[in-house]
């Protein structure tokens, strides 16, 4: 048993920009979690959030793939992961901005499905919600500072 999740969106930005708010450490802080993400394969870091049942707070992950501004990819293992799995990031410009597609491949298992559908839940929130306020915000200071 095996489940995928699979998100697109587009937001009225350059992909230019929402690769900022993917790949700059404290922009990811802002609008997913604290880390120490550096954008280069190889690299290896966490994300840190609150602890839930079962879940310290903690994700680990590994740069897989960096190629600016189209793609980034690296794994994702909590300690209640049996085995990592793969996010994907893909950015493409279109008449509207850009269309970010968001994949997180490899949940094998029925406890990994369990844990997907919480995932599926809190990246359609962040996607939805706190990625566009981020990158609105960010817009607006950009251009308060060519003012």
């Amino acid at each position: 048993m095996r489940r995928d999740l699979v998100f697109e969106r587009v937001y009225p930005y350059t992909p230019e920009q929402v690769w900022d708010a993917l790949t700059d450490p404290a922009a990811l802080s802002d609008w997913l979690m604290d880390n120490d993400f550096q954008p280069y394969v190889g690299h290896h870091f966490t994300f840190r959030t609150k602890r839930a049942p079962g879940f310290d707070g903690i994700v680990y992950c590994e740069v897989t793939a960096v190629d600016k501004p189209n793609r980034l990819s690296y794994t994702w293992q909590a300690a209640n992961m049996k085995q990592a799995t793969t996010v994907t990031w893909h950015l493409a410009p279109v008449a509207e901005g850009t269309r970010l597609r968001l994949q997180h491949r490899g949940f094998e298992g029925l406890a990994a499905i369990a844990i997907s559908y919480i995932l599926g839940s809190g990246w359609g929130r962040l996607l939805r919600d706190a990625l566009p306020a981020w990158l609105e915000q960010h817009s607006i200071e950009k251009e308060e500072k060519h003012d």
